[in-house]
């Protein structure tokens, strides 16, 4: 890479990667409609509840506290509408970009090559398929991404822990640990990965300061807090997740982070490569590189013997912050090799591979072919109704209501037909206990809901007179016997 042509032309390529990177995050952001875990956070967002029923509500539910009160808000400011509630993420994820420049350029490895790391490693968060694909979801993981890097930037100058923070700096250190620690629980190791990279500084180079001190304290009474609230408060464990797959050690979900298998190779070998060549070199300068390469160890290491001493836990989502050491490693220490042949292939595949992958992905095709939804078709299947003799309506609902999912679905449909048509009528069979002639019955049937359709009881009385598939959702027309 011939870092002359760069620095030459540093604020064209800044701005147009900027441009590329909103763009795909902003542009048909509505697409798709909610899976149901997005409806879930778009329930618990609701502004009509006060802040201790929203709380309340959320540890019934989960504990994303922070997210689902910084999306209530929002909804107060901007509407309570589904087709709102996406641009809190998308702004959050275009906020990320900018956050993660700045960390390239306040600790890069070599000031001479500034402009070239922070053009390779924009265009990296930038086209990054996973970050673009939670920019477009109504879930908390790209807020707790944003807050990793708020984090890292608090506490890291050129490389090494900040010196001279005031009290200021200190308490907001503190309220972005705890807004960190509750906008998702595995978040907890980017503290414990801090506290281990401030000890083995002091055993090694008995290097320590009162920075690093007070951060060290500021971590343990942000986790402790965290703890004793998360501990009393959950009432649920993430069931359906499995035990890790062999597959998982041969790419460690790098074929989730970047889009396909081959692509994600590419990143896993040159991080693979790089470590290599800069393992000893950070080891010996003990600066955020080494602390990025505990962070990386840490967030696989914890969850892998959690889940094989406990339950499974890892998925990929779960450690999405685990992009960031990722791709500064991967742009600051590419740059950084002496091979100029090496170092030319590293960048140009890393370049070449990230962009073309994206005309496999509805990221670029959207542009120019017709795409198709992956996400249940709610409202397709509403306006199909709409179009109908027979507007009211109704879904499958769970007998035992397991973790309040009629409410879930119940919220979104009704918010949806709305936009639709103020006439249309979600019916409650549960509760309303009122029999129409004929009504429509959707199933949607997404991860969460696979099991074989079945007609509800209180339909018993009822035959299936006609029905219609959308992705993700079957819909039946039910008829009173004789009516």
């Amino acid at each position: 890479m011939n870092h002359n042509i760069i620095t030459k032309n540093y604020y064209f390529f800044i701005p147009v990667i900027i441009f590329l990177g909103i763009v795909l995050r902003i542009y048909n952001l509505n697409f798709e409609d909610f899976w149901s875990d997005e409806m879930v956070s778009y329930w618990l967002s609701d502004p009509k509840y006060s802040f201790f029923e929203t709380l309340e509500i959320i540890f019934k539910s989960n504990l994303t506290i922070s997210y689902e009160l910084i999306l209530k808000y929002f909804h107060s400011l901007f509407g309570y509408n589904i087709k709102i509630s996406r641009y809190l993420n998308a702004i959050l994820s275009i906020i990320s970009i900018f956050y993660f420049y700045r960390l390239l350029i306040k600790n890069s490895d070599n000031e001479k090559n500034n402009k070239a790391v922070a053009c390779l490693g924009l265009f990296l968060i930038s086209l990054n398929i996973f970050h673009i694909r939670y920019a477009i979801e109504v879930r908390a993981y790209t807020l707790t991404f944003l807050l990793s890097l708020i984090y890292f930037d608090l506490i890291f100058y050129k490389k090494l822990i900040a010196k001279n923070l005031g009290f200021l700096k200190y308490l907001f250190i503190f309220i972005i640990s705890i807004f960190l620690l509750f906008s998702h629980a595995f978040s907890i190791i980017i503290l414990i990965s801090t506290n281990f990279y401030i000890l083995i500084n002091y055993l090694l180079k008995r290097n320590y300061s009162k920075e690093s001190i007070y951060i060290f304290f500021i971590n343990i009474f942000s986790a402790s807090l965290f703890l004793i609230i998360y501990l009393n408060g959950i009432n649920h464990t993430p069931y359906w997740i499995g035990q890790v797959k062999n597959s998982f050690y041969t790419n460690f979900y790098f074929s989730n982070f970047f889009g396909s298998r081959l692509v994600g190779t590419i990143y896993l070998v040159t991080l693979i490569i790089t470590l290599k060549v800069f393992f000893k070199d950070a080891v010996k300068k003990l600066d955020i590189n080494f602390f990025f390469i505990i962070l990386i160890f840490f967030t696989y290491f914890i969850p892998l013997v959690y889940g094989y001493l406990v339950n499974p836990i890892l998925i990929p989502r779960y450690i999405f912050f685990v992009l960031i050491p990722i791709l500064f490693l991967i742009t600051n220490f590419s740059l950084k090799i002496k091979n100029t042949i090496l170092k030319k292939t590293i960048i140009l595949s890393l370049i070449v591979f990230t962009f073309f992958n994206h005309f496999t992905e509805n990221t670029f095709k959207q542009f120019y072919v017709k795409i198709y939804p992956s996400k249940p078709e709610i409202g397709k299947s509403l306006k199909y109704i709409n179009n109908l003799k027979y507007h009211n309506f109704t879904f499958l609902m769970d007998q035992n209501n397991f973790l309040n999912i009629n409410s879930i679905y119940s919220n979104y449909l009704k918010s949806y037909a709305e936009l639709i048509n103020k006439n249309m009528k979600l019916i409650d069979y549960q509760k309303d206990k009122v029999e129409y002639d004929q009504v429509w019955l959707m199933y949607i049937t997404d991860v969460t809901n696979q099991k074989k359709f079945k007609k509800p009881k209180f339909f018993d009385n009822y035959s299936i007179v006609s029905n219609k598939n959308f992705n993700h959702v079957q819909l039946y027309l039910l008829k009173k016997n004789g009516s």
